[in-house]
């Protein structure tokens, strides 16, 4: 039997993407294998698309971590090759850094093959000092090239701060506004900006953000960028801003331990065209911080308090189930429909969370014992295949529109600009689409999904503390939704590799008719 290999794929910018990185990167560990006698397998895919190797995000929380897990969970045999183009597609980090990434794989028993030189990295090629040395000034070039662009970048941006005055910094700027490039001055949108100056008054009459968000969903009020619903945080964001009276804050992206943090400049007042009056703003903030009203969520940042977050859904409309407290002295935790909290449309009925929690801890043997065989791997392969196709025929068809604007030194027409950004919408939604479908055929393959599922009883069955952002992790590394039906009492699991589990929570009961959100029924109320 031919000995497996593995490709490693990975660039940084969507330039890249869009160019032939990625077709150079697939065929050249396509020919070596070919050459070597190797079996490429392509049934498992590590490909860190967009994914910059300066920070260690593609090991940290990228495909070339599930690599690692793939190699630890024996669905990669030790003996394997992983093919990349160059030692810089592992790590951009600093030297000491990278080559100890390269030390972790070569350690699990697998040998790194560059493409670009066709050298092998095994433990025993390491051992060797001038081998080792290699690497190290191999990965020192690679880090430097990174951090050269990155102050090439960071003084242009500086640069542009320091005439902050002149021009815009960029084209983005707030939902009320629109910059005219040629003159670089910003238009007022008088529709929006309108509907923001009725936020900032609804709320001097002492109308509250949830309030304010029903009552434009009610009215049919249109929503501001992507959005298709008014919700309290969004109407919390536009009344914390300054840019309402002009002022833009600026930041800068610094890095702490590897996290990526942005950082607060000094404010630049005048900088947007205003559409409100300073006095008003003032009065607002004054509510705002006498009353200690959070604009950014409540819990933004801090522990997960609830195991289904960003899995539950609502199973009328298919919207994000929240987790909310009713009553006093703190409350007790209900999980609602996002949408219908917003008063936005689907019917306000609550859940009792401990019921689901404690169902999910109840049944977790069942959960992880009997998982649905799921979706044959070949019929993923062929959904996959004519995804691919789609995105090859969008990309021509996006490129040939783009050609139009070149040359003629003209500006290109609004058709022609709606057809382009609804073209990159359309590539940007296949593209999406085949990442979920690589991620589906991965979390078929047995082994990892055997992994994930120990881990997920050994956290259900603790004898300690329930650790709720661990289970909502690997809940989230094995499950795409879990919809939470009202009426019936359930829960129903649904796989990311396919298939579904059922779980009961509560006793079932029949919706009443004409339910509204002043009745608010917890209709898991007669669980045992």
């Amino acid at each position: 039997m031919a000995t497996k290999a593995y490709s490693y794929v990975r660039f940084s910018t969507p330039e890249q993407q869009r160019g032939d990185s990625w077709r150079r990167q697939t065929a050249m560990a396509q020919e070596y294998a070919k050459q070597h006698g190797l079996e490429l397998d392509q049934s498992v895919t590590f490909e860190d698309l967009g994914v910059s190797g300066y920070r260690g995000s593609n090991v940290a929380t990228g495909k070339l971590g599930a690599f690692f897990e793939a190699v630890e969970s024996g669905l990669v045999e030790a003996g394997s090759y992983l093919l990349v183009e160059n030692l810089d597609r592992i790590s951009r980090r600093t030297p000491r850094k990278a080559a100890r990434v390269l030390e972790d794989i070569v350690e699990l028993g697998i040998t790194v093959v560059t493409l670009s030189d066709g050298h092998k990295h095994t433990a025993d090629s390491l051992d060797d000092p001038m081998s080792f040395i290699w690497s190290i000034m191999t990965f020192a070039r690679a880090h430097e090239e990174s951090a050269t662009k990155s102050r090439r970048l960071k003084a242009a941006w500086e640069a542009k701060r320091a005439k902050v005055g002149e021009r815009p910094l960029t084209s983005r700027c707030p939902s009320w506004l629109r910059l005219d490039r040629e003159a670089g001055t910003f238009t007022v949108l008088e529709d929006q900006a309108e509907v923001v100056r009725r936020i900032f008054k609804m709320t001097l009459g002492g109308v509250g953000q949830n309030a304010i968000a029903e009552t434009f969903n009610r009215e049919g009020v249109p929503v501001f960028g992507r959005g298709k619903h008014w919700h309290r945080t969004f109407v919390a964001k536009l009344l914390q801003g300054p840019a309402v009276i002009g002022t833009l804050v600026p930041y800068k992206v610094e890095y702490e331990d590897d996290r990526r943090v942005r950082k607060p400049l000094a404010p630049v007042p005048g900088y947007y065209p205003a559409i409100l009056d300073d006095d008003t703003y003032e009065r607002v903030q004054a509510m705002r911080l006498n009353t200690a009203a959070p604009l950014r969520g409540r819990h933004a940042g801090g522990e997960v308090r609830n195991v289904l977050s960003s899995l539950g859904r609502c199973p009328r409309c298919g919207s994000t189930m929240t987790r909310i407290n009713k009553g006093a002295n703190g409350g007790r935790p209900y999980l609602v429909c996002t949408t219908a909290k917003a008063g936005a449309g689907c019917q306000y009925r609550t859940v009792p969370y401990e019921y689901v929690e404690r169902a999910i801890m109840r049944a977790a043997g069942e959960i992880t014992a009997e998982v649905p065989a799921g979706e044959a791997e070949a019929e993923l392969d062929a959904e996959l295949e004519n995804v691919e196709g789609a995105i090859d025929g969008a990309e021509i068809g996006l490129e040939a529109l783009l050609d139009t604007l070149e040359g003629g030194g003209r500006s290109p027409s609004a058709a022609i600009v709606r057809r382009i950004t609804k073209a990159e919408g359309d590539l940007e939604a296949l593209r999406a689409d085949r990442n979920d479908l690589r991620d589906r055929r991965s979390a078929a393959l047995g082994p990892m999904v055997d992994r994930r599922l120990a881990d997920l009883r050994a956290a259900l069955t603790t004898t300690g503390e329930l650790d709720r952002g661990l289970v909502n992790r690997l809940l989230r590394q094995l499950l795409r939704g879990v919809v939470v039906d009202v009426a019936s009492g359930r829960l129903i699991l649904q796989w990311l590799h396919g298939g579904e589990t059922t779980v009961q929570y509560g006793w079932p009961r029949e919706p009443r008719e004409g339910a509204g959100k002043a009745e608010q029924p917890d209709t898991a109320d007669a669980a045992s």
